[in-house]
Order: C-alpha cells, then sequence, then structure tokens
C-alpha cells in the first residue's frame, strides 16, 4: 500500500523536474502542470520525465553547463526534441551527444539553430509566439492541444506530440501557420494508433 507521503513526495519530484525544465523553456511549467490530463500513459510520462531530468542533471554538469542556458528539451513518448540556438555547430552535436547518452531516449529530434545573432528581442518575440498558440490551440474547437509542444526560435515553429487523428493534427499546424509573427512551421508530431478495442 502507497502511503500519503510516498504520494506527495512522488508529485513534488515530479514538480521539481519540471522547474528545472521549465528554466529553458518559456511555457515549460504550464506543460508540468497539465501533464497527468495527457493522453500519455502513466508509464510514459514517468520515462519522459525521468528523461528530462537526466538531460538537465548532465547539463548542470561541468562538462555541458555552457549548452544549460541555450537549449530548451522536450520528451515527448521518450523522443527528444532539442530547440534553441548555440553559437557553434560544434554545441549542436555535443547536445545530440549529451542526449545519446541519456537512458530511454527512443529518437533525438536535433533542431538546434546555430547563429550568434538571438538577443532579448528575439527571444521575446519568441515567448510572444508560444504564448499566444498556448491561447489559440486551447480555444480550437476539435483538438486536445494538450498533446502537442510547441518552441519558437527566431519566428520557426517546432511541433511534437501526437495527435488523435490526422484531421485533428492538420488543424493544430493550420493553427500555428496562420498565427501572427509564425516565419515557419516544422512538424514532427505524429497521429497516435487507435487504442484496440
Amino acid at each position: 500500500m502507497i502511503s500519503i507521503s510516498s504520494k506527495i513526495y512522488g508529485g513534488a519530484t515530479i514538480a521539481l523536474v519540471g522547474l528545472l525544465a521549465a528554466c529553458t523553456q518559456p511555457t515549460g511549467l504550464v506543460n508540468v502542470a497539465s501533464s497527468p490530463a495527457e493522453d500519455r500513459s502513466i508509464e510514459t510520462l514517468r520515462d519522459d520525465t525521468a528523461i528530462t531530468f537526466d538531460i538537465n542533471e548532465i547539463l548542470l554538469g561541468e562538462k555541458y553547463r555552457d549548452l544549460f542556458a541555450e537549449i530548451s528539451t522536450d520528451a515527448y513518448e521518450r523522443v527528444v526534441l532539442l530547440t534553441g540556438t548555440v553559437k557553434f555547430a560544434q554545441n549542436k552535436r555535443r547536445a545530440s551527444d549529451l542526449v545519446r547518452s541519456v537512458k530511454g531516449v527512443k529518437r533525438i529530434i536535433n533542431e538546434l539553430q546555430v547563429t550568434s545573432d538571438y538577443g532579448i528581442s528575439s527571444a521575446a518575440n519568441d515567448l510572444w509566439i508560444e504564448t499566444k498558440l498556448k491561447v489559440l490551440l486551447l480555444g480550437t474547437k476539435g483538438i486536445r492541444s494538450i498533446n502537442y509542444r510547441w518552441r519558437s526560435i527566431n519566428g520557426t515553429v517546432y511541433v511534437i506530440g501526437a495527435g488523435r487523428s490526422q484531421r485533428e493534427l492538420n488543424t493544430v499546424l493550420d493553427v500555428i501557420r496562420k498565427t501572427e509573427r509564425v516565419k515557419k512551421v516544422v512538424n514532427h508530431a505524429w497521429v497516435r494508433p487507435p487504442k484496440a478495442l
């Protein structure tokens, strides 16, 4: 039998991981709060949380600390999406090497942009886009926006997650494409297979 204190400890652990993950993700805190209502299984959610925790722990270590503020990490069904900006191509490769060393990762999608031209204005614009999309997608009928993650980097929006149907996924992508300030959409989301009866 699981005690109440064990449940509280488990919840606190997930919240702590979320806070660490949110350090590099403008909308990360909201994602952590909404995770239990998603279509992901508890086991998958646990694995994704562990992957995120392990990546952040490595980023805080001496070898990769210089990348911590530059990289956003989204783990969804053991697929890791890396977004953000790095100044050197070798740092993009280092980020993939870091994630490759983490247990449980099924696939790595490295969308880090190599550029030295990313400042406060660009970051503010990307945060505006991410927040606007959260509002727009939440208010769109026929979709469960909770099953998607999106990151805007220099106006390019990267999407990961799992839709309930191709129609739903198409609607999500259409909303993003039509959103003010979005220059381009790169889709890495997929359609979840129907559950067996």
